[in-house]
């Protein structure tokens, strides 16, 4: 016990990062952009192991850069299958609860009133309820909303990317954990980019903060439009063998669209302009 609450001391006095997000959503015809993949990308300000100015894509863009043909076929089949604008309409629901829950959570563990989300989104309330034998496990958070990016100097690639709360758990350790909504259980095989991405923040944060993760939980809550009421949270939990091996997975990933997509196959670096 000894070790984890140095660990613990150690992480209360970890630095938050505010994420410095770019959205690429057309092609650009400018200098170093030219060609870039869509997507999201941060640009490094203060992070202590990338140098400032340094443009890097997301975990969620290289996912979807690198998924496998069969995914996006089915994605394709989706959307045929719904229309296009059913497709929108549901992946605009599906990106406001999300954003909605994000919120509340964020603003509860920050000490900040929350009442004011359930007024204004009460349709969306049945999501919380959903995951509060989840919340339940938690002792205290460490970091809540915080960027975080990886990187390897030697073969000249990394990510970037936001992970919801880094806490320790009533059980002793702590713990990585991550907020996802949906309208019913998940099969497995829609399970693997979420493991990935558990993966790739724990990685990012063990290089970032030198510490090591002992475990990661993605919290999928889940609202039952029958009933109309939340359903207790579905988790998706890894080890550390566990994230060991996915971030692996998203280390040949991040190589893999550094190839494919990225200008000159490396990362360059653009002016923040902070005004003022």
């Amino acid at each position: 016990m000894a070790c984890l609450d140095l660990q613990i001391e150690r992480l209360m006095k970890f630095k938050r990062y505010d994420p410095n997000r770019l959205q690429i959503s057309h092609p650009v015809k400018l200098e170093h952009w030219e060609g870039i993949h869509k997507g999201r990308y941060y640009v490094s300000d203060d992070l202590p192991n990338v140098d400032p100015g340094i443009v890097l894509p997301s975990v969620t863009t290289i996912a979807s850069a690198t998924a496998p043909i069969g995914k996006t076929m089915a994605l394709k089949k989706w959307r045929e299958r719904v229309g296009n604008a059913e497709a929108n309409r549901r992946t605009r629901n599906a990106v406001e609860r999300g954003n909605w829950l994000h919120g509340v959570l964020e603003d509860q563990f920050n000490g900040e009133d929350i009442e004011i989300h359930f007024d204004q989104f009460p349709q969306y309330t049945p999501y919380y309820d959903s995951i509060q034998g989840f919340l339940e496990r938690i002792d205290e958070p460490q970091l809540v909303e915080s960027a975080i990016a990886w990187f390897c100097p030697s073969r000249q690639i990394g990510y970037a990317g936001t992970f919801d709360m880094l806490a320790t758990m009533k059980d002793g350790g702590y713990a990585l954990l991550d907020w996802k909504t949906s309208y019913k259980k998940k099969p497995d095989s829609q399970l693997a980019d979420y493991r990935m991405q558990l993966g790739a923040y724990a990685q990012a944060i063990e290089q970032m903060y030198d510490i090591e993760i002992d475990e990661a939980h993605c919290a999928i809550a889940i609202y039952d439009p029958d009933t109309k009421k939340g359903q207790e949270a579905q988790i998706v939990s890894l080890d550390g063998p566990d994230l060991i091996v996915q971030g692996g997975i998203m280390a040949q990933k991040t190589e893999k669209y550094f190839f494919d997509y990225y200008p000159g196959t490396e990362p360059f670096s653009i002016t923040m302009d902070k005004g003022s």
